[in-house]
């Protein structure tokens, strides 16, 4: 079956369902874990807003890179006109988020299962070929994962190699590992029995 915007991957509804769970998450403990509620609100945005740009460049695809454009003539200084100096403003603070390694998992413990989930996600085949295929994605998720506390890779392969005891050769009829190494000789000897 092909995948249309209406209906997109097995893989891309997990991710979409897992932000979700992640969002009510924030949504639900944030609070009871003492979390300030403009700081839950901007959290939910921000995570809001990641999901709707990560859809947004995987439907768009790759795109090309743009030529940087020629830079412009700076103009020169003139001595006569000066501004008036004038006192600064008192600016209001602005609410912004931690930027430490995995600071939404420690603020909110509870997301522990999305956590997981993530990891099992970013790991799964077809996800990571949709991540090398656009680069934009990993640029997208790269603030997820770190706020999760999970190493986005940077290169393929994303998922650890099969154990060398792996039996995928009799499920998808790929050749078996141990057909090409040469075989191992019988010893000389014997065991008998006691």
């Amino acid at each position: 079956m092909r995948a249309t915007p209406t209906n997109p991957p097995f893989v891309i509804r997990c991710f979409i369902v897992m932000m979700n769970a992640l969002c009510d998450a924030v949504a639900e403990h944030g609070p009871a874990g003492y979390v300030p509620i403009p700081m839950v609100n901007r959290i939910w945005t921000r995570l809001q807003n990641l999901t709707t740009r990560f859809l947004a460049a995987l439907a768009r695809g790759p795109i090309q890179p743009r030529a940087k454009p020629a830079a412009k003539p700076t103009p020169e200084p003139n001595p006569e006109a000066q501004p008036d100096p004038q006192p600064p403003r008192a600016r209001r603070k602005r609410l912004t988020l931690p930027c430490r390694e995995a600071w939404l998992y420690r603020l909110i413990p509870e997301t522990g299962f999305t956590r997981f989930t993530l990891q099992h996600i970013l790991a799964d085949p077809e996800f990571a070929g949709f991540l090398v295929a656009n680069p934009r994605l990993i640029r997208i998720l790269t603030p997820l994962y770190n706020a999760m506390g999970i190493d986005l890779p940077t290169e393929p392969p994303f998922a650890p190699d099969p154990p060398p005891d792996s039996r995928r050769h009799i499920i998808f009829g790929t050749p078996d590992p141990t057909q090409s190494e040469s075989p191992t000789p019988t010893p000389d000897f014997k065991i008998q029995p006691a």
